[in-house]
């Protein structure tokens, strides 16, 4: 199976590597020791990073880069006591404090979201946590909407849906 590579004009989405995993975690704890409230299991980590960049399972783990810097991380997950229904995909966007408030995170956004489209999906769905202003205005300025909440971790999310008929109405022709 190809790994998932997509180029952008500055954007490069590629798979993501366990060590800039590492780095971010440790980064995200520096800044706030609430960050992750478990510790993710190391073998599973390995294993799943071992295949980043893969679409199998509806997994795909990719680092974002600019112009070559790696300036945030771009991932699809669904935590095991949740299910989506088939070809609908959860989207989590992590943009470094330096990049933030460029757009950066928008044109990621909207390159994966493409892609995924192309590639079949048939609903993209992205949680963000109410004080992250940030992640709620790149996710409007896409054209998602807040369909609700969800729990994962002990904390409330803000649930963002699209559809390929809405992302596409909303792509200049």
């Amino acid at each position: 199976m190809e790994r998932v590579r997509i180029e952008g004009q500055r954007i490069t989405l590629r798979p993501l590597r366990l060590d800039e995993l590492d780095a971010s975690i440790a980064e995200r704890e520096a800044a706030d020791r609430n960050a992750h409230p478990t510790k993710p299991d190391r073998e599973q980590l390995a294993a799943r990073f071992a295949r980043s960049g893969l679409m199998r399972d509806g997994a795909i783990d990719l680092a974002i880069d600019l112009d070559g810097v790696r300036i945030g991380e771009i991932q699809t997950y669904v935590p095991p006591e949740r299910e989506l229904p088939a070809g609908a995909y959860e989207v989590g966007i992590m943009i470094t404090e330096s990049a933030r408030g460029k757009g950066h995170g928008t044109e990621a956004v909207e390159l994966f979201v493409r892609w995924l489209f192309a590639n079949g999906a048939t609903r993209v769905h992205m949680p963000t946590v109410e004080s992250n202003v940030a992640m709620r205005t790149v996710l409007e300025r896409l054209g998602f909407r807040q369909e609700g909440t969800v729990h994962d971790m002990g904390i409330e999310f803000l649930f963002y849906v699209v559809t390929p008929d809405e992302f596409a109405a909303r792509l200049p022709s």
